[in-house]
C-alpha cells in the first residue's frame, strides 16, 4: 500500500484544525467563568460601597434614599461608584420601600442591584442567557443585589 503524501498532509491539517476546535469549545466556558468571577468581585465591592454609604444615610435622616445622586451630593459615595463596572456606564438600579416589622413599627427597606446582562455586558450571550435562565428558574436574582425591598434582611448581598 503506497501512501501519498499530499493526502497526509491534507489529513494531518484537518486534525490539526480538528484539535483546535476541541481545545476551543472546552476553553471557551473556562475564559467566560474566568471573567465572570473577575467582574463580579468587583461589582461585589461597589455594592458593598453603596451598601456603606445607604447605611451611613440611613443613620444621618431615618430612612434610606433611592438616589445614587443624593448618596454623591451628600458626600457618601464617590461618582464613579454609581456606574455598573463593564456595562458601558449603565447606572446602578435602586428602590427604597418600607416594612412593618414584628413590633410594629416602619422598617426601611433598600436594594441595589447590577444585572448579568449588565456586567457580563461584551461576553457570550448564549452563557450569559443560560444564566439568566438559570437564576429566573430557581427563583433568584439574574445578577448580584444587596438588600431586598419586599422583606428585611439586613442588606446581605445575595452572595453572601
Amino acid at each position: 500500500m503506497k501512501f501519498n503524501a499530499r493526502n497526509n498532509y491534507l489529513l494531518a491539517g484537518c486534525v490539526l484544525v480538528l484539535a483546535v476546535l476541541c481545545f476551543l469549545s472546552v476553553y471557551r466556558p473556562l475564559r467566560f467563568e474566568k471573567e465572570r468571577a473577575m467582574r463580579e468581585m468587583v461589582v461585589k465591592q461597589y455594592l458593598v460601597k453603596i451598601r456603606v454609604a445607604e447605611e451611613a444615610y440611613k443613620t444621618a435622616h431615618a430612612t434610606y434614599t433611592g438616589s445614587l445622586d443624593t448618596l454623591v451630593k451628600v458626600g457618601l459615595l464617590a461618582d464613579s461608584l454609581k456606574y455598573i463596572p463593564f456595562s458601558d456606564n449603565k447606572p446602578f438600579a435602586l428602590a427604597v420601600s418600607s416594612a412593618i416589622g414584628k413590633s410594629g413599627r416602619h422598617v426601611p427597606l433598600m436594594e441595589c442591584s447590577a444585572g448579568y446582562e449588565e456586567y457580563l455586558q461584551g461576553l457570550d450571550a448564549n452563557s450569559i442567557a443560560e444564566l439568566i435562565e438559570k437564576a429566573v428558574a430557581s427563583g433568584q436574582f439574574p445578577g448580584l443585589k444587596i438588600g431586598d425591598v419586599v422583606a428585611f434582611n439586613g442588606n446581605v448581598g445575595n452572595w453572601e
